[in-house]
């Protein structure tokens, strides 16, 4: 499914993504996201139980074979990272509790991964499709060294640790565009014969995931941008990362039905993801201008009274 050159590339590509993602992070963002922890407490939920919860389902709704379940939950098990600070960015999002969240999943990642796979991959694991525990600690290993690299960077020198951080989000857009041109037109006999049940699951999980946790937030009634934020943190998984993991931690012929649905995921996920910050951008604009003309009606009414 993905050549050896591709595999190459993912990784230094990867690499340079997460470094750029350490590069947008500070020791003192940890210490604000423990400022106002509520908000940060639900994002974690929707990450670290909800969005598992949510590939499962979907894999028992399509009837996914369990390596292709298998690379869903891979997915939804992977932190948010600097692609989803854009969008929330767009979106007019909570950009600091999008960045809080990314912080903290990142950091925390190569603890929660191996937990949150081995309890929601644990139905589609068999003799024949084991989870690599240890490959999968090595290659989350691998990947955070970078983040360390961004960190210091931006330490160092802010102005470097920005530069730093444009070339990782560029680079972010480049591995996109890469799978979409080299997969895709390789690949793309495959996708008018692919089984709808991929096409579930890969869409499936970025749409139930904005759902899931803007609805989630809502009930818990955090105001309307953090939700969208916590929405667009659930919903947009660092898919590269994924491939990545898959890509070191798999043998074949594991590793490609493992790689079918991440590869999906991040073809459609950028879709997905653009519709729904028009949308909630849409939303954003409507409650300025009721913020606006209530500000006004207050200043009016002072004024009468005065």
């Amino acid at each position: 499914m993905v050549s050896p050159l591709e595999q190459a590339l993912l990784f230094v590509m990867v690499c340079v993504i997460m470094c750029g993602l350490g590069a947008t992070l500070t020791w003192g963002d940890f210490k604000e996201a423990m400022r106002s922890p509520r908000p940060l407490i639900v994002g974690l939920t929707v990450q670290w139980a909800l969005m598992p919860a949510v590939a499962v389902g979907l894999a028992y709704a399509a009837n996914l074979t369990p390596a292709q379940a298998l690379g869903l939950v891979i997915v939804a098990c992977c932190p948010s990272g600097a692609t989803s600070n854009l969008f929330n960015y767009f979106a007019r999002g909570d950009v600091a509790l999008s960045i809080s969240l990314s912080t903290v999943t990142t950091a925390l990642s190569l603890v929660s991964m191996p937990i949150l796979l081995a309890v929601f991959g644990a139905p589609f694991s068999s003799e024949a499709l084991r989870i690599p525990h240890g490959d999968l600690f090595g290659a989350l290993t691998v990947f955070l060294v970078p983040v360390g690299i961004g960190m210091a960077i931006r330490a160092k020198n802010e102005r470097w640790g920005r530069n730093t951080e444009e070339t990782g989000s560029f680079v972010g857009i480049l591995v996109i565009l890469f799978l979409l041109v080299t997969w895709v037109t390789r690949n793309y006999a495959l996708l008018g014969g692919t089984s709808w049940r991929i096409y579930v699951g890969a869409v499936g999980m970025g749409v139930t995931g904005f759902a899931v946790g803007y609805w989630f937030s809502r009930v818990l009634r955090l105001d309307p941008q953090k939700c969208r934020t916590v929405a667009l943190e659930g919903g947009i998984q660092n898919g590269p990362l994924a491939l990545a993991i898959i890509t070191l931690s798999f043998a074949e012929p594991a590793r490609s039905e493992v790689m079918w649905l991440p590869v999906f995921y991040i073809v459609f996920i950028v879709l997905t993801s653009t519709l729904t910050t028009l949308y909630f951008r849409k939303i954003s604009r409507r409650e300025w201008a009721h913020f606006e003309n209530e500000t006004i009606q207050a200043r009016l009414f002072t004024g009468a009274s005065r």
